[in-house]
């Protein structure tokens, strides 16, 4: 019975160690690809961490609201250098008395979830240490003929050099993207207004508002 336990004792240590030493080999292979600047890898490791955050539940400090855009977003276009995502946010209302009244506004909803998202894309990607980060947010309105649009209201693009250092559990999203190159519209009430966002690096130019 002891030469049988440490035969198995021994080849659980040998899997274990084989898997360790696979893992290893994998990540060092997929960041040499990263470093030779193949972007097929580097969008195969964004997207597979994306397809993770759809199936996580929203983390206990996270807004259920603000998952669901995390959730959303959908990559653009992706180098080691910069990698584009986008996603969009709508007001936040609640019954209050009897009355559904605005709690948080489409344009306060853009600013927490460009800020996670940068964050996420900074810092979650596993084998992936992106340059910068460019987050487009957009939000829903109403066309000539009453038809549903949604068009961009607000875009940051983050450099890591700039991230670093962030204090992102205690800044406010809008002092976070502060920091960043963020531009966003509003009307004189306040509401989100349709920008024009830079071109997409390697896709047509097709950012303006309307």
């Amino acid at each position: 019975m002891i030469i049988v336990g440490t035969v198995l004792g021994l080849a659980l240590f040998l899997f274990v160690g084989w898997i360790i030493s696979t893992e290893m080999f994998q990540t060092r292979a997929w960041r040499r690809r990263v470093a030779s600047g193949d972007n097929e890898i580097v969008e195969a490791l964004i997207l597979e961490a994306m397809a993770g955050w759809r199936r996580a539940r929203p983390p206990r400090d996270v807004p259920a609201s603000l998952w669901a855009g995390v959730q959303r977003a959908e990559l653009a276009s992706a180098t080691a250098a910069l990698a584009v995502v986008q996603s969009s946010a709508e007001g936040e209302f609640r019954t209050v008395e009897g009355r559904r009244e605005q709690v948080s506004s489409a344009l306060d909803e853009a600013f927490a979830l460009a800020a996670r998202l940068v964050e996420m894309m900074l810092y979650d990607v596993p084998n992936l240490s992106l340059g910068s980060v460019r987050v487009d947010v957009y939000s829903t309105f109403t066309a000539d003929g009453g038809a549903a649009v949604q068009k961009p209201i607000l875009t940051t693009t983050a450099h890591r050099a700039d991230a670093d250092g962030i204090d992102w559990d205690d800044l406010p999203p809008a002092d976070i993207l502060a920091r960043f190159e963020t531009a966003w519209e509003a009307s004189e009430g306040g509401l989100a207004a349709p920008i024009a966002l830079p071109p997409i690096p390697g896709l047509p130019n097709d950012g303006e508002a309307s």
